[in-house]
């Protein structure tokens, strides 16, 4: 049997990613955009997604899953939406069901740890304002309960394309990579490549984020697309 080949799309939504994956017979979303802590409007991103989703031809009926890589708002904001309006379901690894279903301030405040000094001194200057825009955020999520649970080695041929899923945790505790048989990576926030490609800046746990990072190397990777930034080669993964 031929193995499946899928091109991935990046959908730039202004400092955060989603991507689509062709599928057969229709599209996987991984990620869906939502708010980001310096906005100055909450949108959502929604209308900037759904024009990208119908410009690529993924239009209702079409939408096999919603695939989310975290937890975290920036990348889930519209996922009870599309839920709705795609009739596709939601899959996300079960150690961030709470920050989907009863999230709260102190937990989407505790995502804001840093290895460098600096940023944590950046934090602190404007820890007053992130909690402003993080209470905002709050006010106009959508809870959901995600209609599939992910687990490490999950074959997704069975939504029409060829990859599983890479369990890694670090950034948040049930953070997941989905890794293609050409060597495709979408980490979501694990790695990131807003100055050059590197390990997430921020992460719950950097003892587990490095024994992930140390897995990927392990691992066949080519091309890996981030939940932050464009595009890169493993490579450059110093």
């Amino acid at each position: 049997m031929k193995p499946m080949e899928n091109r991935i799309i990046p959908i730039d939504l202004g400092g955060v990613n989603s991507y689509l994956a062709e599928a057969e017979q229709g599209f996987v979303l991984v990620d869906t955009g939502g708010h980001l802590v310096l906005d100055r409007s909450f949108d959502n991103r929604r209308q900037k997604l759904l024009d990208a989703l119908e410009e690529a031809g993924c239009t209702p009926g079409r939408l096999r899953l919603i695939l989310l890589t975290h937890g975290d708002h920036d990348h889930t904001a519209n996922a009870a939406y599309l839920r709705d309006t795609f009739q596709a379901p939601i899959a996300l690894h079960p150690a961030d069901l709470p920050l989907a279903a009863h999230p709260d301030l102190p937990l989407l405040m505790g995502s804001f740890r840093y290895r460098s000094p600096v940023l944590r001194l950046v934090f602190q200057l404007m820890k007053n304002k992130i909690a402003l825009v993080t209470r905002k955020t709050l006010e106009d999520f959508e809870p959901f309960q995600p209609d599939i649970l992910l687990e490490d080695g999950m074959d997704l041929s069975g939504y029409g394309i060829g990859a599983q899923v890479i369990s890694l945790p670090g950034h948040t505790p049930g953070s997941v990579g989905l890794l293609f048989r050409d060597g495709s990576l979408l980490c979501g926030d694990t790695l990131a490549n807003t100055k050059k490609p590197a390990r997430a800046p921020n992460a719950a746990d950097f003892k587990a984020l490095s024994r992930s990072v140390t897995r990927l190397r392990e691992m066949n990777i080519h091309t890996v697309y981030p939940g932050h930034g464009a595009p890169f080669s493993f490579r450059e993964m110093h």
